[in-house]
């Protein structure tokens, strides 16, 4: 079964066209991009569903960050409270809340109002986008379990797909993205399984509302598309007689501003941390990406023969050489999300 996110739009004119630049994809009307002109939007969060101060309430804030932390992008989330246990589409305010109505496979939907008219010249902004999180299934506030993509959902990284639609995306189906119409989406980045829009993403946020800051920034991430907009944990092996060759599947995405060229360094750990001090195994020179690019790929690895048999982590290192200047060099380090057993 397929485990929907959903955006669902309602507008004051039919004229619609979907617009598809470089990847991500957004709504038009009479040739205008339909987003927030004012390029910020305040989530009015239900105090009912997420009180104040609450682990709920620090992980939506955490993906609303996430989003607003995307360079060369100038648009903001804003936090406010909404007391009164009652939500109205028609409100103008973006409410968020737990949804009693929602059943399988939807996981949460995001409720987009826009107007979007000829008077005298052309009217057209977003108006409010209601976000709405499935009350009937179990959610996890916890770090992503690899083991269990499953019940239970990610809380935040359901939040950070729905914040996507919020600012004005649309699902992004065609290769890795935060916008990809089923989860988990894009998955998690790094050894610390950080939830944040992929370059895909980001670079969509940054056409809707662009400014003049940039950043730099490679993240790896054992996610990879599997079409139809949806994603599974990459390859790699369970077991390997030392000596013999094996081969592993790894992504990276460039979340930079600008293209970046840089080495990837593939190790071979006895732990499910990936560090420079763990045995190199091979080294990928002068791999690149485009700002926004996200792609898998394989490796073929081959385990020394000297090594000790037992349990090990193979994983890699994007930028292990350290010659790109990161913003975030914590997601860089990434683990295979399972262990291998050499004999």
């Amino acid at each position: 079964m397929m485990l929907s996110l959903k955006g669902i739009a309602t507008g004051l004119l039919t004229m619609l066209a979907v617009s598809h630049a470089e990847a991500y994809t957004y709504r038009t009307c009479g040739g205008h991009t339909i987003r927030w002109n004012r390029q910020w939007d305040n989530r009015w969060i239900s105090t009912t569903s997420f009180p104040a101060g609450s682990v709920w309430d620090a992980r939506y804030q955490n993906a609303m960050w996430h989003w607003n932390n995307v360079k060369r992008s100038a648009f903001d989330f804003f936090v406010m409270r909404d007391t009164d246990g009652t939500h109205n589409q028609w409100n103008g305010r973006s409410e968020v809340y737990l949804d009693n109505s929602l059943s399988l496979p939807t996981l949460a939907v995001t409720i987009v109002r826009y107007h979007c008219f000829w008077f005298f010249g052309w009217h057209y902004e977003l108006d409010e986008t209601d976000m709405g999180f499935n009350n009937n299934v179990t959610w996890n506030l916890n770090p992503l379990d690899y083991s269990n993509l499953g019940l239970p959902f990610s809380f935040e990284g359901v939040a950070l797909h729905e914040l996507g639609h919020a600012l004005g995306l649309n699902h992004e189906d065609r290769w890795l993205a935060t916008l990809n119409s089923n989860y988990p989406a894009a998955g998690t980045m790094g050894h610390w399984r950080e939830w944040d829009p992929t370059g895909d993403d980001r670079e969509g946020a940054r056409f809707m509302y662009p400014d003049r800051t940039s950043e730099v920034d490679i993240a790896g991430s054992v996610f990879t598309s599997i079409g139809g907009g949806s994603s599974a944990l990459v390859t790699s092996p369970v077991s390997a007689a030392r000596g013999s060759t094996i081969r592993i599947q790894f992504t990276f995405s460039n979340l930079s501003t600008s293209t970046q060229t840089f080495d990837i360094g593939f190790y071979l750990s006895s732990n499910d941390f990936i560090s420079k001090f763990d045995r190199l195994l091979g080294t990928n020179s002068g791999a690149w990406g485009n700002p926004g690019f996200t792609g898998s790929f394989f490796r073929s690895l081959t385990i020394p023969a000297d090594v000790a048999p037992g349990q090990y982590w193979l994983g890699f290192i994007v930028d292990n050489a350290e010659g790109v200047g990161e913003a975030n060099e914590v997601n860089n380090n990434m683990e295979m999300p399972r262990p291998i057993q050499i004999n």
